[in-house]
C-alpha cells in the first residue's frame, strides 16, 4: 500500500513538472531552476547550524548539571570590598588619636542644563 502510495505521488509529480515544462518560456523555467538551486544550496548550511546551536546547548547543560563542571564541585566565591570601615578602631596605628582616617570629602554636583550660580 505504502508502495503504491509513494509510486502515485512521484508519477504526479513527474507529470505536473512535464506540463509545467511545455507551458513555460525559458526566462520563467530559469527563474524556476535558480529558485529550486538556491533552496537546495541553503538546505546543508541550515543543517550545519543546527547542528553546532545543538552542540552547543548540551555542552552548556552538561556543565552546568554535573559536579566539577564549570565551577568545579563549589559554587563561585563573589568578594565585594565595602568602604570605609565603621569603627575608630579599625583605623591604622599610625593616625593620632581623635582623628579619623577617613573624612568625609565635600562633593561638588553639576547638573547638566541648568543656570550656574556666580
Amino acid at each position: 500500500m505504502r508502495k503504491a502510495l509513494v509510486a502515485m505521488v512521484l508519477a504526479f509529480a513527474v507529470t505536473l513538472a512535464a506540463i509545467i515544462g511545455t507551458r513555460m518560456s525559458a526566462e520563467a523555467m530559469a527563474v524556476v531552476v535558480g529558485v529550486v538551486c538556491g533552496v537546495a544550496a541553503g538546505i546543508p548550511v541550515s543543517l550545519l547550524i543546527l547542528l553546532i546551536s545543538n552542540r552547543r546547548g548540551r555542552q552548556a547543560e552538561a556543565a552546568t548539571h554535573y559536579p566539577g563542571g564549570r565551577y568545579g564541585a563549589y559554587p563561585p566565591v563573589v568578594v565585594i570590598q565595602g568602604g570605609t570601615p565603621s569603627q575608630d578602631h579599625l583605623a591604622p596605628p599610625y593616625y593620632p588619636a581623635g582623628t579619623t582616617a577617613y573624612e568625609p570629602a565635600q562633593r561638588q554636583f553639576r547638573l547638566v542644563g541648568d543656570y550656574e550660580e556666580r
